[in-house]
């Protein structure tokens, strides 16, 4: 009874040793693993960059862990499944390197690469026989090697994992797996807020860029601003200024007095003007000509384009712009420059003049001769002095007519009707040498009135220079007859008046230039190259247009849309 008692307490004994045994082993295995936590813990505490925990982490890992090469392979901050490498460690001659952008080989979540079977990264993986070639460093090898995956977890969320490679005939343990989840585990905290820290230093740093450049795109734009040629001023749903340029002081304000002030009240109340009215918002994406009173009531004709440049919340207009261009001493330039081009045009009927007044004064000489030498009848005396009268009154007609067209245009809109003055206006050239060849026909539209609200002056410009442009086209033409044909007819809201001929044409090369000032085709001395830049922007200022349908040896038509008008 007594030997089994004590077998009994032999065999509780020899439990107790096992049971404390196993006790003492797992906590020296907790102990040495704390000290493991204790000692990644320790090399991570001062890491602040990806870099400077790859490198703490990766040497103190291949303390703890036999391996020649390891690798840290991270994944895109984004949900994208690419992976790069971003730091390698040679253990044999610890040798670090980091990768800012990543190496060149680019890793997928769920597969290894070339050379390599299919795995999931994100869970702890050994592969004890990866194939020859290239190991996940991109180093050549051409013998199989043990590669070792600790994958780094956050929450569930997978941030990239850390490799260890050595040669097949030394695979790596059990222990050594566990030791290396510990260590990437403890890292994984770590290595997440280090990625967060960088990230938001890089989202500060592209922040300050984007100040910067926005700071340099304000200072640029300001510039632009304050050194336009044109006055350049924001309204508020009221009309009133709230902000402007240096420009807008050329009309006797300071910035700062225009500021908070309505822009409609500078201008003259125009009709043009009556999309605008007073307390409110210029109309967008216009183009409006009005008249300006400066600070010391000069007035000042301005050409004002608008457009919207904010919106509120609900997507109203709440902004606008307004360039404002001061035409008034271009105005004057273009009066300067009509009138130059009349003169120089006066020029061209000067030789037709001399030898249109010719004809009649040797008339009038001879009659007289014949009248001085005494007639005794009655009857012929009268006879000669009628024809001396009627000569005189050709020279009268050929000297007013010119003289009409040579002064200044004093400006003044009249409504006229084009089938009664574009005879009057032909007939005045009609008797000229370079004219008198051509033969004028008048189609069927001068059969009723077409009526116009111009200033005579500039309608008669307007012809001018294109018959006589037409006349020295077809100077040397024969066959077939120079014919300079005109119409009317009436187009939408605008009397379409067309003057062609019959004449040699323009190649494309010319017809693209021919509107361009100083352009022109004739020798040195016979042009200006003025005439039809012109002819153009009189039918502009008017809002009108003029085409030109020409191409060679099929003469030339030119088709001028004047806005109709009524009496």
């Amino acid at each position: 009874m007594d030997n089994q008692r004590l077998e009994e307490l032999e065999a509780k004994l020899e439990i107790y040793k096992r049971t404390l045994t196993e006790i003492y082993e797992r906590y020296t295995q907790k102990l040495e693993e704390l000290s493991l936590v204790r000692r990644v813990g320790d090399a991570l505490r001062t890491t602040m960059t990806v870099e400077s925990l790859a490198s703490a982490l990766m040497a103190t890992v291949a303390h703890e862990v036999v391996a020649d090469r390891l690798a840290l392979i991270l994944k895109d901050i984004d949900d994208s499944p690419v992976m790069h490498i971003r730091a390698a460690y040679w253990a044999d001659r610890e040798e670090f390197k980091f990768y800012p952008e990543g190496l060149g080989l680019v890793w997928s979540i769920s597969s290894l690469g070339p050379g390599y079977r299919e795995v999931d990264l994100t869970k702890p993986v050994t592969i004890d026989e990866a194939a020859p070639g290239t190991d996940p460093l991109g180093q050549p090898d051409e013998f199989p090697r043990t590669l070792l995956f600790a994958p780094f977890l956050v929450r569930g969320r997978f941030l990239g994992s850390l490799v260890l490679s050595r040669p097949s005939t030394q695979p790596f343990s059990p222990e050594n797996e566990h030791m290396l989840s510990i260590m990437a585990d403890q890292a994984s905290a770590a290595l997440s807020n280090v990625q967060l820290f960088d990230e938001l230093n890089r989202i500060n740093n592209r922040l300050i860029a984007s100040e910067k450049r926005a700071r340099e795109s304000s200072d640029y734009l300001e510039r632009l601003l304050e050194t336009a040629n044109d006055a350049i001023l924001t309204l508020d749903g009221q009309g009133q200024v709230t902000y402007s340029n240096r420009k807008a002081g050329q009309w006797g304000w300071t910035k700062e007095e225009l500021l908070g002030r309505e822009f409609r009240g500078f201008l003259e109340d125009d009709p043009r003007l009556s999309d605008w009215p007073a307390h409110s918002p210029p109309p967008v994406d216009s183009i409006l000509e009005a008249t300006l009173l400066t600070i010391q009531g000069e007035r000042r004709t301005v050409l004002i384009s608008t457009s919207s440049v904010g919106l509120d919340d609900l997507g109203r207009d709440h902004s606008w712009m307004i360039m404002v261009s001061d035409l008034t001493e271009r105005r004057h330039l273009e009066r300067q420059l009509l009138h130059s081009e009349k003169l120089a045009s006066i020029g061209l009927l000067a030789a037709g003049v001399a030898h249109e007044v010719g004809n009649p004064l040797s008339a009038i000489s001879g009659y007289a001769q014949i009248l001085e030498a005494g007639v005794d009848n009655e009857a012929e005396r009268l006879e000669y002095l009628t024809a001396i009268l009627n000569q005189t009154g050709r020279i009268q007609k050929i000297l007013r007519e010119l003289l009409d067209y040579s002064r200044p245009s004093r400006g003044l809109l009249e409504t006229l009707d084009l089938a009664e003055h574009l005879p009057k206006i032909i007939g005045m050239l009609e008797n000229q040498r370079v004219i008198s060849r051509l033969r004028v026909v008048y189609e069927s539209g001068f059969k009723t009135p077409h009526l116009v609200t111009l200033d005579r002056d500039h309608l008669a410009q307007v012809v001018v220079i294109i018959a006589m442009n037409s006349a020295q086209a077809m100077e040397e033409q024969t066959d077939p007859e120079p014919v300079f044909t005109l119409n009317l007819a009436r187009d939408g809201g605008f009397v379409l008046m067309t003057l062609s001929d019959n004449g040699p044409g323009m190649s494309q090369e010319i017809r693209n230039r021919v509107f361009d000032p100083f352009f022109t085709t004739k020798g040195p001395g016979q042009g200006t190259g003025l005439g039809l830049a012109i002819c153009q922007r009189i039918v502009d200022s008017y809002h009108g247009r003029l085409e030109l349908k020409t191409s060679p040896g099929a003469g030339s038509s030119f088709a001028i849309y004047w806005p109709e008008g009524r009496f």
